[in-house]
């Protein structure tokens, strides 16, 4: 099962003459202080197709997915052979790996059963969206 999220916007950035400014000895560190790593801004390529969904249970550990793991679906992605995709089956989301034999597109589900795709036009109302990143907890 997955629960969906839109991606947040980005905040708007103040420049360096924006910020408050400081009086005294300025400290020698100011010279190498760099930017906050903000993984949006690397994991995101288009903010309003984007959407985020988080894996509840472990029906997808066969594809790699646990349960808590975060993916970042992109929509604007085209599909492709082996693509990891976001299929609507039964009126439920599913992750599910796409697969392309000649003129033939099958998808894999997570208990590795496969489902082949007709060739009209329901095979594009049913995928919903590129996998393009999964967050992924260590711990």
């Amino acid at each position: 099962m997955l629960y969906q999220q839109h991606a947040p916007e980005k905040p708007k950035r103040q420049s360096l003459q924006q910020r408050s400014r400081e009086t005294g000895f300025p400290s020698p560190a100011t010279d190498h202080m760099e930017e906050r790593l903000n993984l949006h801004e690397h994991l995101v390529r288009n903010e309003s197709a984007t959407f985020f969904c988080r894996i509840r249970g472990n029906a997808e550990e066969e594809l790699g997915f646990y349960d808590g793991d975060l993916l970042i679906v992109d929509r604007s992605l085209a599909f492709k052979h082996h693509s990891v995709v976001i299929a609507v089956v039964d009126n439920e989301q599913r992750v599910c790996r796409l697969w392309n034999k000649g003129s033939k597109w099958s998808l894999q589900f997570g208990d590795n059963s496969f489902m082949n795709l007709e060739q009209n036009g329901d095979a594009q109302e049913m995928l919903w969206g590129v996998v393009s990143h999964v967050v992924h907890s260590c711990l």
